[in-house]
């Protein structure tokens, strides 16, 4: 299981990755030292609240996200979601968050099923 640190590293580099930046770009970009953006991807050194909130800022991506061990999520699920949200702007970023909240509430007062979902099932519910 991953430190906290190298969650939030590797987080901050899968945003730095996704918008196709070196590691100078980035750190000009939020306004840091180059050499603190290595160590920081390697979970070296923790950021702080600061630095994670202006990269959130930066880049349009919710401040949790620093924080969920992507091992842990179902991956191809999560590159899909980014893949489908990401490249949209910031407004309709947040738009399609509020809708998929909107959604999430509504499935929630919604009885559930007790047979728990096949493999196929799952499938079908990601198209």
């Amino acid at each position: 299981m991953a430190s906290l640190r190298q969650t939030v590293g590797l987080q901050i580099r899968r945003v730095r990755m996704d918008n196709a930046m070196t590691q100078q770009a980035f750190a000009r970009r939020i306004g840091v030292n180059a050499s603190y953006i290595g160590p920081l991807e390697k979970g070296q050194k923790a950021p702080s609240i600061a630095t994670l909130e202006k990269i959130s800022q930066e880049f349009s991506v919710p401040l949790f996200s620093f924080f969920v061990d992507e091992h842990i999520e179902n991956q191809a699920f999560s590159d899909r979601i980014r893949a489908l949200v990401g490249s949209r702007p910031a407004d309709e970023q947040d738009f399609l968050l509020k809708t998929l909240e909107e959604m999430v509430k509504l499935l929630r007062k919604r009885p559930r099923k007790s047979q728990p979902r096949t493999g196929a099932a799952q499938e079908a519910v990601r198209r």
